[in-house]
């Protein structure tokens, strides 16, 4: 049996809002994972209307390899979402089926445990509600690392994405100084370089926006990044 296959991030949304008002409090301990939060930084980055780095453009066929699940999320066991919802995990989907929505728990990926997900969970405040979805580098590292091991469509699709919100958002922090917070950025270029060896080697979008960025930031609390641009951004100098 598989699911329908639904590509809609405003309905996405719509479910995530539901959810959020017939389960206040614990809600807010589930983060989004998987094909939702694909569509969530697929949305952001189309909002962003960046010149260098957009959603790329995928054929029709493409479009139907992006997620059979909407609803995927960590903070519970499968076990313990089951008794939750009052509804079985259905082993073929391994979703639960609830007020019409499908919904899956994920306990551990391939890369992703709960502690790491939860720590760097990004706070995303609509206007009707907030809820929680994983850090995208994370998800990029999982995806990355899921390629390794099989191919799937949607995963590719999936972590190209990533890649390219990832280096929307590196270079949209290094170019705005107020609002940069240095210690995040590292960390998490860090572990996007950890991922994948070549994701600020290869880009020349990325080099040259961070390069001028990077290269602008004369205070000392931005030092890190000017040292780390010396090491790891090719053709960088102070």
């Amino acid at each position: 049996m598989s699911l329908t296959k639904v590509y809609d991030w405003p309905r996405i949304r719509a479910d995530l809002k539901r959810l959020a008002e017939r389960f206040p409090g614990d809600f807010e301990t589930w983060q989004l994972i998987g094909g939702g939060a694909c569509w969530f930084y697929r949305a952001y980055l189309e909002r962003a209307n960046d010149p260098d780095f957009r959603v790329p453009k995928y054929s029709e066929a493409e479009e139907q390899t992006w997620s059979s699940k909407d609803l995927d999320f960590m903070g519970m066991t499968s076990e313990q979402a089951a008794a939750f919802f009052g509804s079985p995990f259905k082993p073929e989907t391994h979703t639960l089926t609830f007020d019409g929505m499908e919904i899956d728990f994920l306990e551990e990926g391939l890369r992703l445990t709960p502690l790491a997900v939860s720590a760097s969970a990004r706070e995303i405040r609509t206007s009707e509600f907030v809820f929680y979805a994983i850090e995208a580098s994370l998800l990029y590292d999982e995806r990355f690392t899921l390629l390794k091991v099989k191919e799937r469509p949607q995963d590719r699709l999936h972590c190209d994405l990533l890649a390219e919100f990832l280096m929307f958002e590196f270079c949209h922090e290094a170019e705005h100084a107020p609002e940069l917070r240095p210690q995040k950025w590292l960390s998490r270029a860090r572990n996007v370089k950890t991922t994948n060896l070549d994701f600020f080697q290869t880009d020349e979008r990325l080099k040259r926006r961070l390069t001028i960025a990077i290269t602008r930031l004369t205070s000392p609390e931005h030092r890190g990044l000017n040292h780390w641009a010396k090491h790891h951004l090719p053709g960088y100098t102070e």
